[in-house]
């Protein structure tokens, strides 16, 4: 059964799904009934019919909340994260419909209330199943059970990447069985099949489980000839282009008007909820952050302005949101006669002012930038914003440096957490980070990060 089929293993998702579903309604009506003191059984006890009905009609609706919610599909190469995120849609789906019709019958006491709790129980019982078959699956798989063949038609940039992410990850399950192209690599350590003329010869003795289409420009004039054998075979395919080497990040597929676009990475703060999330975080924790630590500001304020001549307030230009400039604001930690719009300042630098080199030790000099946040200038967690200068050098060395354009640069950033600040680092390696943190932007991961700002701030680290 784990070794044939993904039916197979939807079967027992099912069978497993009725389960849960039965224990989850159950438990609702036990934890209403013992907590409430209501007799919630006694609807039930009086119409029999609803004894057998109830419990049905609960598993037939969440099972189809379950298939709306592509849970009966391979999460083969899926994140765990995303299974969970997709049972907590079918949850909430199946629960808005129980509630629904059981208000439009209204024979049940407390049912909708019995649902809230069923929702809670049933996703948290589905989760952890899931969790450990997941844990199962991936044994088998590493002893050679529940594999899928992969073949692969032509050879590009991407090839040897595929081939070691697959060599890599055991418990995937995949297993590349060999390589058709227009003459044999070496270097590739896999079985060469044929050339394309041979394909369809192949494909009357072995039928893979999926084939990627993966052509050099050379060979990109047998695209559409590869395309029609694999679908006149039945051969599940996919088609990974010689150009997607060249980029760090997924591919999206989406539509315009019927017609297929491909993006080349997902910003999820492009969404109007999403922004509105991002900046509604931005001002709460900007407000609460300058009220907790004004009483700071204002010893800085004075130390510095009693220890050193000059403005308290050092201003320098920065590249933010859209390759906008804006003013940043930092408490002064550098004499003045060595300020620079052209430099930035490095670790352990010698133009600090005794009061400076506290400060920026503990990253009490980055506070002002609060104000920035609350004008909408940067948000609490971002790429760091650059100077100007350093933007125009680093966008011709650097191919997808202005990519940490596409939001707003932020006080702290995931570059910065995982101790890439300075010029002592590899600008590559920080670009990386805030690409990654672009294309994974959630609330908690902001939460996450600055929590991990505070850790490191704690532990005295540079803030540079």
């Amino acid at each position: 059964m784990i070794k044939q089929y993904q039916n197979s293993l939807n079967a027992v998702h099912i069978v497993m799904d009725v389960i849960i579903s039965g224990v989850s309604s159950v438990s609702a009506y036990c934890i209403l009934w013992l907590f409430f003191e209501t007799d919630v059984l006694s609807g039930l006890l009086y119409r029999q019919w609803l004894m057998v009905l109830l419990p049905v009609g609960i598993a037939v609706i969440q099972i189809l909340c379950n298939h709306a919610c592509d849970l009966y599909r391979s999460y083969r190469s899926t994140a765990f994260l995303q299974e969970v995120l997709n049972i907590l849609k079918a949850g909430i789906a199946g629960f808005v419909i129980l509630t629904i019709v059981s208000l439009i019958f209204s024979q049940l006491e407390r049912f909708p209330l019995a649902m809230l709790f069923y929702f809670f129980v049933d996703c948290f019982i589905a989760a952890v199943y899931r969790f450990f078959l997941r844990r199962i699956l991936r044994y088998m798989r590493k002893k050679g059970y529940n594999k899928k063949y992969l073949v692969l038609i032509g050879v590009n940039n991407c090839t040897e990447n595929i081939i070691e992410k697959i060599g890599v990850s055991p418990d995937l399950g995949y297993e590349i069985s060999g390589y058709f192209d227009i003459a044999p690599r070496s270097h590739l350590g896999l079985p060469y099949l044929g050339n394309f003329k041979q394909i369809s010869k192949y494909f009357k003795g072995f039928l893979p489980d999926e084939v990627l289409i993966m052509l050099s420009d050379k060979s990109q004039p047998y695209m559409e000839h590869l395309i029609a054998i694999c679908e006149r075979s039945g051969v599940k395919f996919s088609i990974i282009p010689n150009m997607f080497s060249n980029f760090s990040s997924r591919i999206y597929i989406s539509s315009f008007d019927g017609i297929p676009v491909m993006s080349m990475r997902q910003v999820p703060l492009d969404t109007t909820r999403n922004k509105i999330l991002k900046r509604t975080l931005d001002i709460v924790g900007s407000l609460l952050l300058i009220v907790l630590f004004s009483p700071v500001m204002l010893v800085t304020a004075i130390a510095i302005k009693t220890t050193s001549p000059g403005a308290v307030i050092f201003k320098q230009t920065r590249v933010g949101l859209g390759q906008r400039p804006f003013t940043m604001y930092k408490f002064r930690s550098m004499r003045t006669e060595t300020e620079s719009d052209l430099s930035s300042a490095e670790k352990n630098d010698p133009r600090c002012t005794p009061v400076g080199a506290f400060i920026r030790k503990y990253s009490i000099d980055e506070l002002p930038q609060l104000f920035n946040v609350l004008r909408g200038e940067m948000s609490l967690v971002g790429p760091r914003p650059e100077i100007p200068y350093y933007v125009k050098e680093y966008r011709k060395q650097v191919p997808l440096y202005m990519v940490k354009h596409y939001v707003k640069p932020g006080m702290t950033g995931w570059a910065q957490v995982n101790d890439l600040r300075g010029s002592d680092t590899s600008i590559d390696e920080r670009i990386k980070y805030d690409i990654y943190y672009i294309e994974h932007w959630s609330v908690w991961f902001d939460i996450k990060i600055l929590f991990r700002t505070l850790q490191q701030v704690l532990y005295s680290r540079s803030a540079r």
